[in-house]
């Protein structure tokens, strides 16, 4: 199959984002305060530098040799661009564990092996009227318990106004069913609903779909659940073979105007920079040092998530938390971590392998469904989940699981399609 990508830009790109980090992002608040904390700078060091720099020229010649599906691809090429340079650039400036670095290759090296093994899955599948009524009905039955919530609902959130407030008030609000359906109507559910809609043009449907949107966003204002919702429908309209390149040229053309905007602006008043590049790219890998350093040697086994009761969880804040207190001195930050560092604070570099196998098992699943790739915004939005989340909770909390089953029985198809 082929894949139109631009070796020469992926490297052009990884050049200015090394050049954006070294000359603004390095020295913004985040990790000034790291630096203040762990006496960790970070600096240029030239022969380091060099040596990471050709492994990551030699993983995107390696990338872009491999031949693989158009969704696997995609996802591979979004998590090259969005976290694995990222995390090489950080760690060549960073005299921090090699360890942690490793987990970054590992994984990447690992999802490329996991996107080569195919096989057919044998299992039923719904037909396209099937899913919809199935989903539908979900939908409207499910939301019932959420309208009870209609008379907390705070319209100013709509402009963005009272964020945080708001989200505070839901958390109290919420009991168990709400806490969990929520993310599984707004990550996954109707994010679905909205591909079938666009795909045979249901407007009354798309127009259902965006009004329960609206409203699961007013009860929590959390902004991903319209931002998730809106890079589905973006990439819904962006040809597969296209979207690679899109991307790319997207954040370089962002990391320019950065770039250019670094004489006039202090680097922590430089918003694209702070947006896209650092909170997005640059914050995971500082946060994967900092769960490293803080657990190292006194991991939690998971107490405090799937085996929660059955082991003592030693403290009495939550790790997020914690972390956010100890480097940053802003508990309220909640300082979430993802997959590796997730790893790192459950068990060590074994619960980072683990983790990275659960990963993979998920993703050459989904990679076997030969799902349309007009559904390629969804597995994008966790893709940034399991960078930005502990790996339990966005199985279970934020859906992971409810995903991979409807996919299964859903979005599979028996046919191959390059669509």
């Amino acid at each position: 199959m082929k894949f139109r990508i631009s070796f020469v830009f992926t490297e052009l790109y990884y050049l200015l984002v090394s050049l954006l980090y070294f000359t603004t992002i390095r020295h913004m608040w985040f990790f000034r305060k790291v630096t203040l904390k762990t006496e960790v700078t970070y600096g240029f060091n030239g022969i380091k530098y060099c040596l990471v720099s050709l492994f990551v020229f030699f993983t995107i010649w390696v990338y872009k040799k491999m031949k693989l599906d158009l969704l696997s691809k995609n996802i591979l090429g979004l998590i090259l661009v969005i976290y694995f340079i990222p995390a090489s650039i950080f760690y060549s400036s960073a005299p921090i564990n090699p360890v942690i670095y490793l987990a970054h290759v590992l994984l990447f090296y690992s999802l490329i092996f996991s996107f080569r093994i195919r096989y057919k899955i044998k299992l039923p599948v719904f037909n396209r009227r099937q899913t919809l009524f199935i989903l539908l009905a979900i939908t409207l039955i499910g939301i019932l318990p959420f309208l009870r919530y209609l008379n907390q609902i705070n319209l100013r959130n709509l402009l963005l106004m009272d964020i945080y407030t708001t989200r505070f008030k839901f958390r109290l609000l919420f009991d168990t069913y709400s806490s969990y359906t929520h993310s599984w109507f707004t990550r996954v559910i109707i994010p679905i609903i909205f591909v079938f809609a666009l795909k045979y043009k249901m407007r009354l449907l798309a127009l259902f779909n965006l009004m329960v949107l609206i409203m699961l966003f007013l009860m929590g204002a959390v902004k991903s659940v319209i931002l998730g919702s809106l890079l589905v429908v973006v990439f819904y309209f962006i040809p597969a073979r296209k979207v690679y390149n899109y991307v790319l040229m997207g954040l370089m053309g962002l990391a320019m105007v950065s770039i250019i905007s670094i004489p006039f602006l202090y680097a922590d008043d430089n918003i694209v920079a702070v947006i896209m590049f650092r909170r997005v790219m640059f914050i995971p890998g500082l946060l994967d040092y900092c769960y490293h350093d803080f657990f190292n040697s006194d991991y939690l086994y998971w107490s405090g998530g799937f085996l929660k009761g059955l082991l003592e969880y030693p403290y009495e804040e939550s790790p997020a938390r914690i972390i956010g207190e100890l480097y940053f001195d802003r508990p309220a930050m909640a300082a979430n971590n993802g997959l590796i560092s997730d790893g790192f604070m459950n068990a060590g570099f074994p619960g980072v392998l683990v983790n990275i196998v659960l990963c993979c098992i998920f993703f050459n699943i989904i990679k076997n469904c030969n799902v349309d790739n007009r559904f390629f915004g969804i597995y994008f939005f966790f893709v940034y989940n399991i960078f930005t989340t502990t790996f339990s909770t966005v199985l279970l909390t934020h859906g992971g699981f409810l995903l991979l089953l409807l996919t299964l029985f859903m979005l599979r198809r028996k046919k191959e399609s390059n669509v």
